[in-house]
């Protein structure tokens, strides 16, 4: 039997992004009391599939290259750009995606479609606490799975 720890990094970043975005699923699934498959395929909300894939990969290339690598200090300057970027982003958009979620959601007899692109524009779906949680998620996920048993 293959253990994630034996699987290439590259493989076990897969894996842990395809569990976040699964949890994600059961989790919004569970609160909306509907199943909505489309939430697979995106990156915000709880918790944030860039810093569940980022933290994960940051912490398995610190554990099997050392932390003093250029691996992981090329890991380290990635995630914590893009992951700035997508606080600092969100922070900054907060207010334009307000408007527009408003205005769509004002427009009367919309129907179906004007729902899910409200749905869509609502600024709270991707919070500094989902990419909270999503670091915690990877970070956890790259220790159960990573670490090569000796």
């Amino acid at each position: 039997m293959h253990l994630l720890s034996d699987w290439p990094i590259w493989l076990v970043v897969t894996a842990c992004g395809t569990l976040g975005q699964l949890f994600k699923l059961v989790v919004y699934s569970t609160t909306k009391r509907r199943f909505d498959l489309a939430l697979i395929a995106q990156g915000r909300g709880l918790p944030s599939l860039q810093s569940v894939v980022l933290s994960c990969l940051l912490v398995l290339v610190s554990i099997r290259s050392g932390w003093n690598s250029s691996q992981a200090a090329f890991a380290l300057v990635f995630s914590v750009i893009v992951i700035h970027d997508t606080v600092k982003l969100r922070v900054a958009t907060t207010r334009q995606r307000e408007v527009v979620y408003h205005l769509v959601a004002s427009l009367p007899d919309a129907g179906h479609l004007h729902q899910r692109v409200a749905g869509y524009l609502d600024p709270r779906l991707h919070q500094t606490s989902h990419v909270v949680a999503g670091v915690v998620f990877g970070a956890l996920f790259a220790l159960a799975f990573g670490i090569k048993p000796s």
